[in-house]
């Protein structure tokens, strides 16, 4: 898809070549809640082992630590980031062993989003040989590596300073993407039962909890709300880092006694909008807000072309290459957001329970079958507001299930 009167052939992207962990995710989002685990065989194949094997001697190689990694934001397919990006002084003659570019310098979610990316798989499939072969083998090092990357505080939690939140705030104290991805991948591993996870990396894990800073908020006109980081400053792109405590996360969500913080924090943030990767839908949904996350959606759906860097709309030659977007046409983010929101609007899973429709509008007719963790599927029915039918598998699970009484 070239860009009328642009250089570039067909593999033309805005902002450059290679993988963008922000980008490439949002496709395999929603793959476990639709059943489709063998669709995520390559991307895990991909991230959790062939560039974490490379991440892992690439950590070494710059700082000296065993047995932990970090994922840059953006690599090419065999491990290295793009020269534009790291710069072009080789490593070796360089004190500093980072990437150049402050775009995303220190934006390391990358590698706890994965981690609980693996977690809902092993949640949803119960596959033990996945949970000791990729599973552990990458959480455990991507917290390793913020456990000696920074030292702790006065207060003996760690001080996350240099930092960054995504690319919006290059200045920071304990940013949220990484707190939250801390908190939330470490107290899922610690969930875990005592045969499945080693007696020295469960003592560890214990004592590293207690490190990890808590979610930075802040007040603001008069709201209290949660904050991108513990102090931020330096400005430049418009991602909301402060509501990745809702998503990807879900620390913060709508069944939760904290969900009004989300929701204030969600009603105040700065950017907006239903295109591209803008997450917003899924923050409405995982909050609840059903109003807000069907007319976003709706406007996500029906939007097939806009250029948002001026000139117009684009003649897409398939209906599905939504786009240019923020970064290109065909826009996977666009497309993985819209399977992902729909289904957190009509399912989300928490504790053990399974919560139907906690964003679903009750004036939509949908039939539907969709995954929940513990090898479990939830088929359904609703018409004219109401649940016709409802089918669970195993049916033990039946009871785990909670409906929300305006659709009985």
């Amino acid at each position: 898809m070239p860009w009328p009167g642009k250089p570039g052939g067909p593999d033309y992207r805005r902002w450059g070549p290679g993988y963008w962990w922000q980008n490439t995710r949002l496709p395999y989002a929603g793959l476990c809640t639709s059943g489709d685990f063998d669709l995520l065989a390559p991307f895990h194949q991909f991230y959790a082992h062939d560039l974490r094997i490379f991440s892992l001697y690439r950590t070494k190689h710059y700082f000296g630590f065993d047995d932990a990694f970090y994922f840059p934001e953006v690599m090419h397919f065999w491990g290295t980031v793009f020269p534009e990006t790291y710069g072009k002084t080789p490593a070796a003659e360089r004190s500093d062993k980072l990437q150049e570019s402050g775009w995303h310098k220190r934006e390391w979610v990358g590698a706890l989003e994965l981690s609980f990316m693996l977690q809902d798989y092993y949640d949803h499939t119960g596959d033990t040989k996945f949970l000791r072969e990729i599973l552990l083998p990458t959480a455990l090092p991507a917290l390793r590596f913020f456990d000696r990357y920074y030292q702790t505080g006065p207060d003996g939690r760690l001080f996350m300073n240099p930092s960054q939140a995504l690319e919006t705030w290059w200045t920071t104290t304990n940013p949220m993407p990484e707190i939250a991805g801390l908190r939330a991948v470490t107290t899922r591993l610690l969930a875990l039962p005592t045969k499945d996870l080693p007696y020295a990396d469960r003592a560890w894990l214990e004592a590293f909890a207690v490190k990890i800073p808590d979610l930075p908020a802040l007040h603001k006109n008069g709201v209290h709300q949660l904050a991108p980081a513990a102090k931020f400053e330096d400005h430049h792109n418009s991602e909301v880092p402060e509501l990745y405590a809702v998503y990807p996360f879900r620390l913060v969500s709508f069944e939760k006694l904290n969900a009004a913080l989300g929701i204030d924090t969600l009603n105040a943030r700065g950017p907006k909008g239903p295109v591209a990767w803008r997450q917003d839908e899924l923050f409405m949904a995982y909050l609840g807000q059903t109003d807000q996350a069907r007319d976003y959606l709706i406007k996500r759906v029906r939007n097939h072309g806009e250029n948002l860097f001026g000139g117009g709309r684009f003649e897409m030659r398939f209906p599905g290459f939504w786009g240019p977007g923020y970064d290109w046409t065909p826009d996977q983010c666009h497309g993985g957001m819209i399977l992902a929101a729909t289904q957190a609007m009509l399912i989300q899973s928490e504790g053990g329970k399974i919560f139907l429709f906690p964003a679903w509008p009750r004036d939509w007719n949908v039939d539907f079958k969709l995954h929940a963790p513990h090898q479990t599927v939830v088929e359904g029915i609703v018409h004219d507001g109401k649940l016709l039918s409802l089918k669970v598998t195993p049916s033990a699970r039946r009871a785990d299930v909670v409906v929300p009484s305006a659709f009985q």
